[in-house]
């Protein structure tokens, strides 16, 4: 495949589509800083991938390519303020309208498309004569499958493309450890807030690895999921106790941020994980459910329902047999998080010789889903280039 970008030069060395000031440099603060400045093009890390799997791709300046090939925009925050079509070079729109050349969105967030995506994205085509089969939509929610949109795990590739070489828990420690779980709130969310204030005021997290670093987004995210003010069946008031932050490190934000560092503490002396998801009704799995999977921890996911079910489809094994996963199939997200909280509760009050035959018991499934991440994915990979050439 053929992919191309309107600044390639010789060596490598390119901007992301839709960037237009040549001054930024490659790695610089600038650079970084792209994933949350409109309209929010990164770097196509896509190509990692396939790099590290050694599947061939060439890549060529939009204006010398002539043959079919793909202008790839990797998007890190969908802004329906922004007419991102109008922003793709006249070069690579020419060729879209020949039918040589698929725009190709990748986006790596879990929006639901239907929210404003869909509509945005049609209006801006439309707009600007692009054909739909020229145009490709990849986004790591699995509810947009069909017509130009496909779905794509970013965060399992990504997470696995960082840690290859190592640097992640290679044996399963078997003895008594100090907290029962590890639980991890970076970004500040109101179901988020509401189950890690119960949390706290239930004493479980006493015994566990528990943060609330209760920042805020960069940028403003429309996620749309429940208003959680209007749960009726919940104790509010616990907001009122709780008083974030709440840490268990002294690493600073942009560590927390970093997916190579791995604190050993959270998974080797803990013996479950809560992952906490970006999401309560968007199904998107994220690096917060593939590090306990990389480092051989068993979870429960605190998010969209059929999160596991999503997991158990891309080939890993949860834990049903050890604790209750009925969470996972119940659509009313106040009923979920409830249910989350009593499998949370659960591992709480479990003994630590509970917890060590548990952890023997199921070292079979730890290891299995540590080796499935680390696997081979060239077929994943050479499957979303089949339906991005289609």
């Amino acid at each position: 495949m053929i992919f191309v970008f309107d600044t390639y030069e010789r060596g490598g060395v390119y901007l992301p589509n839709l960037v237009t000031d040549t001054s930024i440099g490659f790695r610089s603060e600038q650079w970084w800083n792209l994933a949350i400045t409109p309209p929010y093009s990164y770097e196509f890390r896509f190509l990692r991938y396939l790099w590290q799997h050694r599947i061939k791709y060439r890549v060529e300046n939009v204006r010398d390519i002539n043959e079919p090939c793909v202008y790839p925009v990797n998007l890190n925050y969908f802004d329906p303020k922004i007419d991102y079509i109008s922003l793709v070079s006249e070069s690579a729109k020419a060729l879209a309208r020949q039918g040589l050349c698929t725009i190709w969105f990748y986006y790596s967030e879990g929006d639901n498309i239907h929210w404003h995506i869909d509509r945005c994205l049609r209006e801006q085509l439309d707009q600007h004569s692009i054909p739909y089969d020229q145009f490709k939509f990849t986004i790591a929610n699995p509810s947009a499958e069909g017509e130009f949109y496909s779905y794509f795990p970013d965060d399992e590739l990504y997470y696995k493309y960082l840690h290859a070489s190592g640097g992640y828990i290679t044996k399963q420690n078997l003895d008594q450890r100090t907290r029962k779980f590890t639980c991890l709130n970076r970004v500040d969310k109101p179901f988020r807030r509401l189950f890690a204030a119960t949390l706290v005021e239930r004493g479980v997290t006493d015994q566990a690895y528990f943060s609330y670093t209760d920042r805020k987004y960069q940028v403003e995210y429309e996620t749309r999921d429940s208003d959680v003010s209007q749960w009726d069946t919940w104790d509010h008031t616990v907001l009122e106790r709780f008083a974030p932050p709440y840490r268990c490190d002294e690493l600073a934000d942009y560590e927390h941020n970093s997916h190579k560092l791995i604190d050993e503490r959270f998974f080797q002396d803990a013996y479950f994980n809560v992952i906490v998801e970006t999401h309560i009704n968007n199904l998107f799995l994220t690096e917060k459910t593939f590090k306990p999977i990389l480092n051989l921890q068993p979870f429960v996911i605190v998010g969209a329902p059929r999160s596991l079910r999503l997991l158990r489809e891309l080939g890993y094994k949860t834990f049903g047999d050890y604790v209750d996963e009925s969470y996972d199939l119940e659509d009313n997200a106040e009923q979920r998080l409830k249910l989350c909280l009593k499998a949370v509760e659960q591992i709480a009050h479990m003994s630590h010789a509970e917890h060590q035959e548990m952890q023997q018991d199921m070292a079979e499934i730890l290891l299995y889903n540590q080796q499935h991440f680390l696997s081979d994915k060239s077929a994943k990979l050479l499957n979303l280039l089949d339906k991005i050439s289609q």
